[in-house]
């Protein structure tokens, strides 16, 4: 079982990498296993099919990214603080691993038309954070779900520069500086047009 369990944390692994580098559509099986040391049948015992391990992957981090931001909302209080939260959550996960963070929020894939609109999603957190925020007077009326693009906007378009090598060192140091410009966002979005 234990080498089971290993050959699986290697197939991920790799994977995870490769797909955050050149998306699924891009990597083969082939790849995988290359990248990972076994043989295309070690991972086909894991996983039935390439697109069945990308699902795995990405539902998996994802719905417990949101989770982890719903944790947040229910722990924190105020708007501000929520954002904050977030941002170091968003950012420490970058610096922990930048694959698994480019892989679930960056790289482009036909995966996420997959979420069920039951299931909890980072992108919920935040937008039902910014409804209570409105609803509790913090900032004014905004849609939820432009004000959630503009605050994981601010943070994944930094997480692209960093990849990029347009920016240097962790994110993590950087995360009160990006809420307050997230919150900057949300606020000016409340604001009457020119």
């Amino acid at each position: 079982m234990a080498r089971s369990t290993k050959v699986k944390d290697r197939v991920e692994r790799a994977a995870t990498e490769l797909f955050a580098a050149g998306g699924v559509d891009g990597v083969s099986i082939g790849d995988i296993a290359g990248r990972a040391g076994v043989s295309q049948g070690a991972l086909y015992r894991h996983y039935p099919s390439k697109e069945d391990l990308a699902w795995a992957l990405f539902s998996t981090a994802y719905l417990r990214t949101g989770a982890e931001l719903e944790e947040i909302r229910g722990r924190e209080r105020g708007f501000r603080a929520r954002v904050g939260a977030m941002a170091t959550h968003f950012c420490a996960l970058y610096d922990r691993d930048p694959a698994l963070f480019r892989f679930m929020l960056i790289a482009q894939h036909n995966l996420l038309p997959r979420v069920r609109p039951e299931q909890r999603t980072p992108v919920d957190a935040v937008a039902d954070t910014v409804g209570d925020a409105v609803r509790a007077g913090e900032i004014a009326p905004v849609d939820p779900l432009l004000a959630a693009a503009a605050i994981l906007g601010v943070i994944l378009q930094t997480a692209v520069f960093r990849i990029y090598g347009r920016l240097a060192g962790p994110l993590s140091p950087r995360a009160p500086s990006l809420a307050r410009a997230a919150i900057a966002a949300v606020e000016a979005l409340g604001q009457p047009p020119l």
